[in-house]
């Protein structure tokens, strides 16, 4: 079984466009692999053709998947902080998890510090190059097991369930077996030791800036 962990994520660049980018991670949280697209943009007959399930399947069958079978490196389990990405699940043998975007209620009252969006080492590193992130640092809203992935047209979220790991929340796919869902469970358990879920998808959105930049 891997101990790598894939982390998705999608950019509305307005008029540039969608870009997808996947980062592919060790269990220390290092890089190993990173793929991003081309800007998409759907014409006006898609836009008319696909209404509302338009999205799902930009994020989803297309962008997802494209950027999933470029990987040539296998992992545990994939995550996105996009609900219109889980339909490439039945596309795919590798779970995709949902990472909700703040911080689980705690069991109790907490009173350690409120974990930051990002690492103090990439704080420094970002300041070094003169790019602002403060508002990167700022706690979000709070959520708990009762919440619910946002609706995605024409397809059923409601095979993900709820999990707390840490102070995170996720949605973790129904497996063939419970067993299998409690290995995968304890397997992502293990890994939040190191790895901060949403962090990731913070250094993918600003390499995906950069390499526009850039262009």
């Amino acid at each position: 079984m891997s101990e790598n962990l894939g982390f998705l994520t999608i950019v509305d660049q307005a008029l540039g466009g969608l870009t997808g980018g996947y980062l592919v991670l060790n269990r220390a949280g290092r890089p190993l692999e990173f793929h991003c697209t081309i800007p998409l943009s759907p014409d006006k007959i898609q836009r008319i053709l696909y209404g509302d399930t338009l999205k799902p399947f930009l994020y989803g069958e297309r962008i997802a998947q494209t950027l999933i079978q470029r990987s040539k490196l296998p992992v545990l389990s994939i995550f996105t902080d996009h609900s219109a990405v889980l339909p490439v699940q039945p596309l795919v043998s590798t779970p995709i998890i949902y990472a909700f975007g703040g911080l689980s209620k705690p069991e109790t009252d907490d009173t350690s510090p409120p974990v930051r969006e990002i690492s103090e080492e990439l704080s420094k590193s970002l300041k070094t190059f003169g790019i602002d992130n403060s508002n990167l640092q700022t706690r979000t809203s709070c959520f708990d097991e009762t919440s619910q992935i946002p609706c995605v047209l024409g397809f059923d979220t409601g095979i993900w369930q709820p999990v707390r790991i840490g102070n995170r929340l996720i949605a973790v796919p129904t497996l063939e077996t419970d067993d299998e869902k409690e290995s995968l469970v304890a397997d992502i358990r293990e890994r939040a030791r190191m790895i901060d879920f949403l962090e990731p998808f913070v250094r993918i959105r600003l390499a995906l800036e950069e390499a526009k930049n850039a262009a």
